[in-house]
Parts: structure tokens; sequence; C-alpha cells
């Protein structure tokens, strides 16, 4: 699944990742944060979120919402992953950097050693495939 994170333009799901394979990513959503994504990812899927950011914050370019490590996993573990998570998730931020994931992997927990990885720079919404660089896996 990926989650865009720019609510800014909802169109830039359809345009940015129309033609991603669904079967490497899943199926893009655009987040809004009144909406529950729970039950919409497999245990074992991979997740996949686009979005601004910085050291301390990823999120919409506009500024809100955004969301720090600590406040990111707990809209994940409240919102978006299913219980028994088994699945990787890889944060495609532009502008952010490997603090930012070290940080959210740190706040997701133990559970989430070698499962979580960023993707910095300019980027401009682009998702590379698992298991291949510009993906940095969290410290």
């Amino acid at each position: 699944m990926i989650l865009c994170m720019t609510t800014d333009d909802i169109g830039i799901v359809e345009e940015a990742y129309a033609d991603y394979d669904q079967r490497v990513f899943g199926i893009p959503y655009c987040y809004l944060s009144a909406h529950n994504y729970r039950g919409l990812l497999d245990q074992g899927e991979d997740l996949f979120i686009s979005a601004h950011g910085n050291d301390d914050e990823i999120g919409n370019a506009a500024g809100a919402p955004a969301y720090t490590p600590q406040q990111l996993a707990a809209v994940l573990n409240n919102y978006v992953l299913p219980g028994n998570y088994r699945g990787r998730i890889f944060v495609s931020a532009c502008g952010s950097a490997p603090v930012y994931v070290n940080n959210l992997r740190a706040a997701l927990g133990g559970a989430y050693a070698g499962r979580v990885f960023g993707m910095y720079g300019d980027i401009d919404y682009s998702i590379a495939a698992p298991g291949v660089p510009p993906w940095v896996r969290a410290s």
C-alpha cells in the first residue's frame, strides 16, 4: 500500500503512482487524517509512505498535517497497521534525513528492527522498489 501524505493535491496519487506495479507497491491512497486505513493493508504487505519532510517531521508540503516520528508511529499503530503486522515500512520523503526514519523505527519499537527504511533527497514523489538503492535501513 502507498500512503501519500501530500494532501494539498489529492490528484498526485493518480498522477504519480498510476503506473506503479500494484503487485509490488499495492494500492495508492491519499492520506486523510480523519480516515481509518486499518483493514486496507495485509499483515505481510509492505507499506510505502510518500511525503515531504525534514529531520523532525514529514507530511504535507504546506505544513499540515505533519508528523514527528512519534506522532507518525501512533498514527500507524492506531489507524493503518493491522494487528501482528509483519511487513516492512518504507518512507520516501523528500527533504528528510536518516534521523527521521531512525526515530520512527525507535518509536515503533524493537519488533520493527530491520523493517523500516528511508529514501531521502530530491526525490519528488518517487518510490523505489524494495531491496534496491536508494533505500537505507533505519538503525
